[in-house]
This record gives C-alpha cells, sequence and structure tokens, in this order.
C-alpha cells in the first residue's frame, strides 16, 4: 500500500493510535515497508473511557510500543458518560495532541483517515448544509500551531485497509460504538454509502469532484467577500449587502467576522442576514466576543458583549431581537400592545392543565440555568397576563393562523451526534 509521505528523513513524527484496523494498519506500514523514512516515530494513544475494553486496548498498544522499542504516551479522558459527545472527545483529544506535540518537538501528527472517511466527510458536509462557506472534506495536511497533521492512507480505501490488515495478520480491535447508526457519521456509512457502492450508476469517487469544485468555489467567494469589504471600514451599507448574492453576503459576513477571530456556525450566520434583509431598523447579534449591529441603513460590527435588554414594547407584527432570541409574532390587531421583558419578584404564569404556577419553579423544574434566567423573555399581553416564557411555556401556540407567537433561540451549539 502506498503512503503520503510529507516528512524527511532525519523528522521525529507521532501517529494517533487508536487500536482499530485503520491506525493499526499505518504503524505496521510505518515500522516495516516506511521504516526508513524518518527518524523517531512516538504513538499517542487516547482511551476515551467510555467501554469496558478500553482499558485492555491501552496496555496492548503500550505493550506493542514497548515489545517495538517505541515510546509511547497515553491519556485517558475524563468526560462524564452522560456530557460525552464526539465534539467534546475529539476537543479534549487534540488538547492532548497538541501538549505531545510541543512537549516531544515532532513536527508530524499522523493519523489513519482514508477515502472512505472523506466520502463520508463530503456526503456528511452536503446533506447537513456544511459544505460552504469553507473547504470541504479532509486535507491531505493541515497546518497547526508548531506541527503538521498528515493523512498518509487519505488515498487507500476501507477495503484495501482491511485487506492488507488480513493478509499482513494486522492485530486490531472493533469498536462496537462504530455499528450504531444513532451517530450521524456512523448512519451515512452504514446505510448511505453501500447503496451507492452497489449501483452501477453511482460512483463514490464523484465526491472528490465535488470536493475539489466547491474549494474552488470557496476560493473564488472568499476573494469576492475581500473585494466588497475593501470598500468599507467602520460599517457596512445594508443596501449595497443586499444587492449582493445571498452566497456572497455569507462569505462577506464569514470574512468579516474571522477578522475579529470569530468563526461562528452558518445557521448563525443565516439568522443574521434573515435579520439585515428584513425591514426590521434595529437588531443585535452576539457572536462570541463580538457583536453584529443592525441600525437602520447600515451594519455595524462592535467589540464586546451587548447589554442585557430589560423591556421590548411590540406593538404590531413582525420579528423581534431580545436578549439572543427571535420572537416573531402574527396576531389580531386588537391583542397588540405586548410587553416583552425579563422576570420580576413573585411572577406567575398559568399553564393550560396544570394550573397558576411560579416562574421560579418553572425555572426549576425546566433545569434552567441561573444566567439564563436572567435573559429568558417573558411575554405580557395587555391585560398584564404572562402569555409565553421562552421556548418553555407559550399559551399562544396554535396550529391556527400558522401559530401566533413564536420564540426561537438565536444561537445554540447542541452537541452533534
Amino acid at each position: 500500500m502506498e503512503l503520503f509521505t510529507p516528512w524527511e528523513r532525519e523528522e521525529k513524527i507521532a501517529l494517533a493510535i487508536s487500536g482499530g484496523v485503520d491506525s493499526m494498519v499505518l504503524y505496521h506500514l510505518l515500522d516495516t515497508v516506511y521504516k526508513e523514512t524518518y527518524d523517531t516515530l512516538i504513538l499517542l494513544h487516547v482511551n476515551h473511557g467510555q467501554r469496558a475494553a478500553s482499558t485492555d486496548e491501552a496496555k496492548y498498544i503500550m505493550g506493542m510500543a514497548q515489545r517495538d522499542g517505541r515510546l509511547c504516551e497515553t491519556a485517558v479522558l475524563d468526560i462524564p458518560h452522560g456530557e460525552f459527545s464526539q465534539e467534546s472527545a475529539r476537543e479534549a483529544r487534540y488538547d492532548f495532541f497538541d501538549e505531545m506535540m510541543d512537549k516531544h518537538g515532532a513536527a508530524m501528527l499522523l493519523t489513519g483517515h482514508h477515502l472512505d472517511d472523506q466520502y463520508e466527510t463530503i456526503l456528511h458536509a452536503l446533506l447537513t448544509g456544511r459544505h460552504l462557506p469553507g473547504k470541504m472534506g479532509i486535507p491531505a495536511r493541515r497546518h497547526m500551531p508548531g506541527y503538521t497533521i498528515v493523512r498518509p492512507m487519505i488515498d487507500a480505501g476501507r477495503r484495501e485497509i482491511t485487506s492488507y490488515a488480513r493478509k499482513h495478520d494486522v492485530a486490531y480491535f472493533e469498536d462496537e460504538t462504530n455499528i450504531r447508526t444513532d451517530y450521524t457519521r456512523n448512519y451515512i456509512r452504514h446505510r448511505l454509502m453501500p447503496p451507492i457502492r452497489e449501483s452501477r450508476h453511482l460512483q463514490a469517487r464523484q465526491l472528490l469532484r465535488v470536493q475539489q469544485d466547491m474549494d474552488d468555489v470557496d476560493d473564488i467567494l472568499k476573494d469576492r467577500a475581500n473585494a466588497f469589504l475593501a470598500h468599507y471600514e467602520g460599517s457596512i451599507d445594508r443596501q449595497a449587502f443586499n444587492m449582493e448574492k445571498r452566497i456572497v453576503r455569507l462569505y462577506i459576513l464569514k470574512v468579516w467576522l474571522a477578522q475579529q477571530g470569530e468563526a461562528p456556525r452558518r445557521r448563525h450566520i443565516d439568522a443574521v442576514l434573515d435579520a439585515i434583509a428584513s425591514d426590521i431598523a434595529n437588531a443585535s447579534f452576539e457572536m462570541g466576543e463580538t457583536r453584529i449591529v443592525i441600525s437602520y441603513g447600515h451594519v455595524l460590527k462592535k467589540q464586546g458583549k451587548g447589554e442585557k435588554m430589560e423591556m421590548l414594547k411590540v406593538d404590531g407584527d413582525g420579528a423581534y431581537h431580545f436578549n439572543g432570541y427571535t420572537i416573531t409574532v402574527r396576531m389580531d390587531a386588537d391583542c397588540y400592545p405586548l410587553t416583552v421583558r425579563t422576570k420580576t419578584e413573585g411572577d406567575r404564569m398559568n399553564i393550560p392543565g396544570t394550573g397558576t404556577k411560579k416562574l421560579s419553579r418553572i425555572f426549576i423544574d425546566s433545569k434552567i440555568p441561573a444566567d439564563e434566567r436572567e435573559l429568558l423573555p417573558v411575554v405580557v399581553d395587555k391585560n398584564r397576563q404572562i402569555i409565553a416564557l421562552g421556548e418553555i411555556y407559550n399559551i399562544m401556540d396554535s396550529k391556527e393562523k400558522n401559530r401566533r407567537l413564536i420564540i426561537e433561540k438565536e444561537f445554540t451549539n447542541e452537541p452533534e451526534k
């Protein structure tokens, strides 16, 4: 099997070795056929602490490294089972990798990603709306602060790798969670990819052409965004901004925020784009430590958190923004005005089918964090009755008239399955 080997003979490299077939085959190749291509090879193993078999797998890898005379650094992730997610595990893994790469002065970190991982990543980006902005797929190399991540097997397919393991009697471990389809990536692997491969009319390799085309589009749109921003300094003209195609506007905001070190998800930027394109006169969106402020004909970028809103008057239909929530109102004229405010001492709400309940008790029962309670919109009608509380309760929720009062949290970061 041919590997991508951008390292030099005198370099120290590290291998992220999980114990699965991919990384174990990569190690076998580095220990045999490619043994003379580097100076030193260090093994880095992470025990996620979520499976009983993980301890035995870690012991095997450490024993294998000792047998072969190689240094093996290990870590056990301290993530409570109920808080574990693919995203949290990845962040913890790379914190460990960063530390070890710096400690040992290794130039490159090798991972076992392969061609099928590439296909799955491209499909995942397309089917979850993450194809733009940004590059698609898994790059063969990626520069990190202080070192480079390299995928030596990125052009090798899973079948070729497993065939190699059988032929050379490579020991490896199966992670039983890999067969579960409640994780998005596993669903793509087990439910979508097999029919694609079986079809005479579909070619998985065409996904690589999609990746290349979209990468070119990404470059073009970045150039267009930079050209637009070159005409503006403190603020952007709202009318000129809205005259651009939506995908260009997306990139303008992406590039603009990147100047402050912010990288919000696409759905967050989409919410801002919708507000800028609407007839809303004023609105403010927090993106990390940066705020995007809509003020009549201008869009501004400000540093620091915005002040908490205490009260907002709603005199008619429209979309309103309040402490990170969007409140969309479509009601009969005699229902106005409404007041949106934060909680006050002694607030009670009449919940249909339950009775009157204190907001403080609702917060406790719904496990709302203390800091979020101070921001949650409380919607009060003209008779001073609370008719909605954030996304928790909404007595105006009705299928008639396409729901007359909708409250949605603008930016959430739920862990991805």
